[in-house]
């Protein structure tokens, strides 16, 4: 077995060990140490990082008692090596855990509202909580008392009580194990089972910041960020409000309805220039249309465009082809790539998908479409102009030639 330091004592940062064993997996190596500072991963807390000697811990877990660093290298020593920890992320994870332990015990106390669900990631934490229609009151009131639990600077324990001090206690959940039960005590607020790390002062959790809420199936989803994470989210978000608020020429605290009316002058602009260019699309429809071809009864608009958008070339076609007796032969390019789009109106018996595969290895082109509208790219540029010269002289020698 492996002696855990970090029961002890959660703030030892630096300790030296002997190595007992090395086992080499996939080309890395599992160290056991005789005891260790070394959070393993469990419980919904990640593990430690750190050093052993100059060998760079990346990955920490515990199997039967024992518990396995992975790393990339060999220590140098086997004997009183000196091992270091990552404090920061470790006091980061004993921030985040303690503020978990405290949220839930607050929903539970105000609401009934059972944890079912604990994960701490890299950036934020959450909770599943038995609470369906969590109200944005809820989460203030929950919030505003969890801070206040913080700030009271209570007393954090762990107990290893007998089974008959055990049954007496009013814990927040049932222990999962049957033996050596760890309780994490609040100061007679909370009493939680738990092998995790935390700080020995509810103080040191900072602050609790709950960042937003969703529904879950039968549960809520809350995520919250304490201590420093809670303080980087307030700086990054502090920046953009003033970077904003300078932006606009307001105080930060109208930032968002500046931001809010900017926003609906600008769906009105949108609205105004599509209904400005839905206009001028329906004048160059109709004038196509006006000077278009005519072969027997059938107008013929063939025209090619430079770098047109090719999804306002298919609404120019569709306005187009809604007059009787036409039929549309447009084309666009760029740099890299000739479009076509064929079409026709109603009436007329020609079928745009057949044509369009005769003419698309011009371009060196593919695409598809139905019997009535068809279109497509390819890169041979160059040939743009004659594919949809070929197109015509199709229709117009092949369906519309008078007999």
């Amino acid at each position: 077995m492996t002696k855990k330091l970090f029961l002890e004592n959660v703030y030892l940062k630096e300790f030296t060990a002997n190595i007992l064993s090395i086992l080499e997996k996939e080309g890395k190596y599992h160290i056991i140490l005789d005891q260790s500072a070394f959070y393993p991963e469990g419980g919904g807390q990640p593990h430690d990082l750190g050093w052993i000697d100059n060998s760079e811990v990346d990955y920490v877990y515990e199997e039967d008692h024992r518990v396995y660093h992975v790393v990339n290298t060999l220590p140098a020593n086997l004997t009183q090596v000196k091992c270091k920890i990552d404090w920061e992320r470790r006091f980061d994870h004993m921030q985040q855990h303690l503020g978990q332990h405290i949220l839930s015990s607050v929903f539970d106390n105000l609401f009934d509202a059972a944890t079912v669900g604990f994960h701490l990631g890299s950036e934020f934490v959450t909770i599943d909580i038995t609470l369906q229609d969590i109200t944005k009151q809820q989460i203030e009131r929950a919030e505003y008392l969890s801070n206040q639990i913080i700030w009271n600077n209570l007393h954090v324990k762990q107990l290893y009580p007998d089974p008959e001090t055990l049954k007496s206690l009013p814990l927040r959940k049932q222990p999962k194990v049957t033996e050596n039960i760890r309780i994490i005590e609040i100061d007679q607020v909370d009493y939680s089972p738990c092998g995790g790390t935390h700080p020995s002062q509810t103080g040191e959790v900072g602050i609790i910041k709950i960042r937003g809420w969703e529904k879950i199936r039968d549960s809520a989803r809350i995520e919250f960020i304490c201590g420093s994470r809670a303080l980087k989210d307030y700086s990054w978000k502090n920046d953009q409000i003033n970077t904003l608020s300078n932006l606009f020429s307001v105080k930060d605290q109208d930032t968002q309805s500046a931001v809010e009316r900017i926003y609906h002058e600008n769906q009105t602009m949108k609205k105004e220039s599509k209904a400005t260019r839905d206009q001028l699309m329906a004048y160059e429809a109709k004038s196509l249309y006006d000077q278009a071809e005519v072969h027997t009864t059938v107008r013929i608009v063939h025209e090619i465009f430079d770098q047109r958008d090719f999804g306002e070339l298919r609404q120019l076609a569709a306005k187009i082809v809604s007059n009787p007796n036409v039929i549309v032969l447009l084309g666009t390019k760029d740099k890299e790539k000739a479009q076509i789009i064929l079409s026709r109106s109603n009436e007329i018996n020609i079928n745009m998908n057949e044509l369009f595969k005769e003419i698309a290895p011009l371009i060196n082109g593919k695409g598809g479409g139905n019997s009535q509208t068809a279109q497509g790219g390819g890169s041979d540029i160059s040939n743009l102009a004659s594919s949809l010269q070929a197109a015509q002289n199709i229709i117009t020698k092949r369906y519309l030639t008078k007999a």
